[in-house]
């Protein structure tokens, strides 16, 4: 029930996207496409046009704000994404929020590579400890990330409950479908797991979410793994 909630929160409330002519969002034929695409502009150290393959403004001008707020029977502080999508001064704070929130989720990955000894989900104190500032400032070198590639693309494969799920989450903001992916990426010759979740909306796919909650992937922040671990997490998916 859990991952079913992240599901939905995740679709809800880690999204992105751009509002201005230069960073105009764009959709893309297949998933793997815009998984692919927005890794490669990652590696080329272009944050803006990585940000283009995302769904944030669709979602910002189609949220059924009453069945959101419904569904989860309150309005949480945290939840900035749930704002009324036929008002024209909501729909563009919603825009802003979310590509601030898919900007981090971008962060958050670029210091899973670069700086392996902070952790994503916690404070790393810098007095006294193994890791100063200056260390942090040193690591931080985009250029660093020129060899990053999404190696192996695959689709999350899940009970009914799931799929029922995705629906239900895409309906929320107005798409017509929505999926999750697992991704092997390749970096500095080695390899890491993450997770994408991604919205159909008529034959454009876009990016919502640097996560899957099915494989139970961190937002953003990419993991160490094997080859061979990562075929054991996609041959463990309930419906595979």
């Amino acid at each position: 029930m859990l991952a079913v909630v992240a599901l939905v929160l995740g679709v809800l409330l880690v999204v992105g996207g751009g509002g201005s002519d230069d960073s105009e969002q764009q959709g893309f034929a297949t998933p793997e496409e815009a998984i692919e695409f927005s890794t490669e502009k990652i590696a080329d150290g272009d944050a803006a046009a990585a940000l283009t393959a995302w769904a944030g403004d669709a979602q910002a001008e189609n949220l059924d704000l009453v069945g959101t707020l419904e569904r989860f029977r309150a309005l949480s502080p945290v939840d900035t994404s749930s704002v009324p999508s036929d008002d024209e001064f909501f729909v563009e704070l919603g825009r802003t929020t979310r590509a601030g929130t898919a900007a981090d989720q971008y962060r958050r990955m670029a210091f899973s590579l670069l700086l392996p000894e902070v952790r994503y989900d916690t404070t790393t104190r810098l007095d006294g400890g193994d890791l100063s500032a200056q260390d942090v400032a040193d690591g931080l070198d985009s250029e660093r990330l020129s060899s990053l590639k999404a190696q192996q693309v695959d689709l999350v494969v899940g009970p009914e409950q799931y799929d029922e799920t995705l629906a239900q989450a895409a309906a929320l903001v107005g798409a017509d479908e929505r999926r999750e992916y697992v991704v092997l990426y390749e970096w500095d010759g080695d390899t890491y797991l993450g997770g994408v979740g991604v919205l159909r909306y008529g034959d454009d796919w876009q990016i919502d979410t640097l996560a899957a909650s099915l494989a139970n992937t961190p937002n953003g922040a990419l993991e160490p793994t094997t080859a061979d671990e990562y075929d054991a997490v996609v041959e463990g998916f309930p419906g595979s």
